[in-house]
């Protein structure tokens, strides 16, 4: 869990500020204020090092935040257990700098994610179909990343940190990558995209209807540990299936 939990909690902000007029505290079960990147520049949260005792009484509180996640119903050990939700594309708030360098990177081009959070997980697609990928297809495809990022060959790296990455996302044609932290960022900025799936999780409860989703079956695992299900699933996208929806959205 991370970024794009964060990422997903700015639409729970949005609406509890839309309702109530108030700025929103986004704390821990523990009642601490939280904070990330993807808050950067958001007027509807508010601050932590900003608040004082006095003024949490005129915040409303969202709770968000590990151990209390709207799409995590339970965890053992070995598995998650997910429910649905009523998600919705949250917002990132870049500024004139962020928007401006990222379009200098990727105005016209394709983001292009192969890694997950963990390299070759039940939420990975092979990386070598990746590669082939990106050599059956002649357009600007950028990757982005930290340094060690494990890169595509021919394609446009470009270190990152996050809110740099917002930039270069904001401005790209399209975003192709597995469930995670960047297809969040995508429905949050606009920006088309498709997405993988693993029998890990499913759209219902980490996906937007605006996206295109490819999904190779009806189970859900939420397996904690390596899974060959959630890897079959996987492998059960084709390249050929991952290119054409590429093209597809390219000529909209």
């Amino acid at each position: 869990m991370g970024l794009g939990d964060w990422i997903m909690a700015t639409a729970q902000v949005r609406e509890l500020n839309e309702r109530t007029g108030k700025k929103v505290a986004v704390i821990d079960r523990m009642g601490r204020l939280r904070w990330s990147d993807a808050f950067d520049n958001n007027p509807r949260i508010a601050k932590p090092h900003e608040v004082t005792p006095r003024e949490m009484v005129n915040l409303v509180r969202l709770v968000n935040a590990g151990g209390s996640r709207p799409y995590i119903r339970s965890k053992t050990d070995k598995r998650w257990f997910w429910q649905t939700w009523n998600i919705q594309p949250g917002e990132l708030y870049l500024t004139h700098e962020e928007h401006a360098q990222g379009a200098v990177i990727s105005a016209g081009a394709v983001v292009i994610e192969p890694n997950t959070k963990a390299l070759d997980g039940n939420k990975a697609w092979p990386f070598e179909r990746w590669q082939e990928l990106v050599c059956s297809l002649d357009v600007h495809w950028v990757q982005i990343g930290v340094p060690d990022t494990r890169r595509l060959q021919g394609v446009r790296f470009v270190p990152t940190t996050v809110r740099q990455a917002f930039g270069v996302l904001a401005s790209a044609r399209l975003f192709v990558g597995a469930e995670g932290a960047l297809h969040h960022a995508a429905a949050a900025l606009g920006t088309r995209a498709i997405v993988l799936w693993s029998e890990f999780i499913a759209p219902a409860y980490t996906g937007y209807a605006s996206q295109r989703n490819i999904r190779k079956t009806t189970a859900v695992c939420g397996s904690r540990m390596p899974c060959a299900s959630c890897k079959a699933s996987m492998d059960a996208i084709t390249i050929e299936e991952v290119r054409s929806a590429i093209m597809e959205e390219l000529n909209k």
